[in-house]
């Protein structure tokens, strides 16, 4: 009989935002449950951000266009948490290239 293996792993992911972003892919094998996500404003003046899930090829809206002030530090989630299958990609796109940096932490599970 073969033996079941899983584990998990917290992994973190920041990035500064070109203009859209696939700022996390899924690896094959695994499970994910997207645990923070965070949006920092490095601007001198409010930046648009969308978010979107990638989903068996279908988008799911995260952020419909949400203004973020100068300098505003934006929680996404709160106390919610974002759960992705294998291939699955969180993508967003900033209204000002490269003055968003998105921050998130991640709880990978491996299920074979």
């Amino acid at each position: 009989m073969a033996e079941s293996r899983t584990f998990s792993r917290l992994k973190t992911v920041g990035e500064l935002i070109r203009a859209s972003s696939t700022i996390y892919t899924c690896p094959a094998h695994f499970e994910a449950e997207i645990k923070t996500f965070q949006v920092n404003n490095l601007h001198t003046a409010a930046v648009d951000i969308t978010a979107k899930a990638v989903v068996s090829s279908s988008d799911v809206p995260i952020l419909t266009t949400k203004s973020i002030a100068a300098d505003a530090i934006l929680d996404v989630l709160g106390t919610n948490s974002i759960a992705l299958k294998a291939s699955d990609t969180l993508v967003i796109t900033a209204g000002t290239t490269n003055v968003l940096n998105v921050f998130l932490t991640i709880n990978e599970t491996y299920i074979g």
